[in-house]
């Protein structure tokens, strides 16, 4: 009796601590209220520490003097230390570009095309926030993070009336948050401001032993 209520206690155990959990979240994308395109947000719960957040859009917005035309992907993982890999990929009428950030030997190796650069570098400090975390994880104010596709540091700002400032050189995103769930996103921009607004949210769970 005990030895099979000991192998019961493990195979429960070996379920709980191989269960994945994934959540997957939509957004509209909006200019001046007309929805030109979607943002698909997911998050896996690897186990072991592992999580594998997913952030992807398309986009199509009539400017005054021309049509932007955006796809953005990007997928990051973390490990219970911090990111151990990146990946941010833009497709747009202007070009292709990306840039890869490895965790190798203690120090990430980053690799970047952008529109108006090209280079490589070395990260010695700590990732443990990302930009594809905001989708998830409410930030405290001054919270550090990484800006994947820029490959740049800043500190997320909280505004007086509770939402959150993130800017990354010329780029200002506000984040408005209700019960610590992410509702909006306001990308400001000099002709229209874009903006992602919440729309669903899908949580799965599934286990093995």
């Amino acid at each position: 009796m005990n030895k099979l209520f000991l192998l019961g206690a493990l195979i429960i155990s070996s379920s709980v601590y191989c269960q994945n959990t994934t959540e997957i979240k939509k957004y509209a994308i909006e200019v001046a209220g007309i929805k030109v395109g979607e943002m698909h947000a997911t998050k896996q719960s690897l186990g072991k520490g592992l999580v594998k957040y997913h952030v992807k859009s398309d986009v199509k917005v009539n400017l005054l003097v021309y049509t932007l035309k955006i796809k953005y992907e990007v997928i990051s993982q973390f490990d219970k230390n911090g990111l151990v890999y990146s990946e941010a990929k833009v497709n747009s009428n202007k070009g292709d570009f990306f840039t890869t950030t490895l965790l190798k030997n203690g120090i990430y190796e980053v690799k970047s095309k952008q529109e108006k650069k090209e280079f490589e570098k070395t990260i010695s400090s700590d990732i443990t926030w990302s930009s594809s975390r905001l989708f998830f994880d409410e930030p405290t104010n001054n919270q550090k993070f990484y800006a994947e596709y820029y490959a740049l540091f800043n500190n997320v700002k909280k505004n007086k009336d509770g939402t959150f400032t993130c800017q990354i050189e010329n780029n200002i995103d506000k984040y408005v948050y209700e019960n610590q769930k992410l509702v909006r996103v306001i990308k400001k921009n000099p002709i229209k401001n874009i903006e992602l607004r919440f729309i669903t949210e899908k949580v799965t769970t599934s286990s093995g032993i």
